[in-house]
């Protein structure tokens, strides 16, 4: 049965969840709407050697795969800029490559619904949030609005006297042209302007597996990941990694 907790020892689980809930916060809601994937590893990341990030398709396992998802995020921004600035010279000519990166693509992803659990030990934590998202992606048609829904949970660890995070599991359950039917693919004409996109290849997970599959029509049942429940010790609980 565990242990009545101090006023103090109260206060001081309130303070860490405080400051897990604003790392989230500012590394989703806000990094990635600001286009700051250069910095999230060395921001949000723990040295542990066993990092892991999962993705719908997979697994990127070890800080390498880790900083080459990013990498990837960055160098397909570049691309995408770089091509939109090509699109409009009259209005975007002028600009560096530094000025002109993330123009007229958006990532805005909102965090709703979390559930944390602090292990009793304070060494690590879990969380599970939703994600609503509104993005504008630049696809071989042009740029396209779409709806996203996905679940973003992590393991965390106390790290240096702040919450690091050590496993990521961010898997899209919805990723929609919006004014579409979700059962449906648009068949998008075209922009020759954009042909590059398709020789783009984005870094592939070094564990590649199945995850979580995006919605359709004729998708099984699909259950969101694990929502922690309290717990001791790490040793004692399930992991958001491999």
């Amino acid at each position: 049965m565990s242990r009545q907790l101090s006023s103090e020892e109260l206060l001081t689980k309130w303070e860490k969840r405080r400051a897990l809930q604003n790392l989230m916060v500012r590394f989703f809601s806000e990094d990635y709407l600001l286009r700051r994937e250069n910095k999230m590893y060395d921001t949000y990341w723990s040295t542990a050697a066993d990092v892991c990030l999962g993705v719908n398709q997979g697994y990127y396992q070890g800080a390498d795969a880790v900083q080459r998802y990013y990498k990837g995020i960055e160098d397909r921004t570049r691309l995408e800029s770089a091509l939109i600035q090509k699109k409009y010279p009259d209005k975007l000519g002028t600009l560096s490559e530094d000025e002109v990166y993330g123009t007229g693509i958006m990532d805005m992803k909102s965090l709703v619904a979390p559930v944390i659990e602090i292990a009793a030990d304070d060494a690590t934590a879990k969380g599970i949030w939703t994600i609503h998202g509104m993005n504008t992606k630049l696809t071989p048609a042009g740029q396209v609005s779409y709806w996203e829904r996905a679940y973003v949970a992590a393991d965390f660890v106390w790290e240096d006297n702040q919450w690091k995070v050590w496993h990521l599991l961010y898997v899209q359950d919805l990723d929609a042209p919006s004014a579409y039917d979700w059962t449906e693919t648009p068949d998008f004409a075209a922009d020759p302007a954009y042909a590059a996109l398709a020789d783009f290849r984005f870094p592939e997970p070094n564990v590649k597996m199945t995850v979580y599959e995006t919605y359709s029509a004729n998708r099984p049942f699909y259950a969101p990941p694990a929502y922690p429940v309290p717990y001791e010790t790490f040793a004692e609980t399930f992991s958001y990694g491999l």
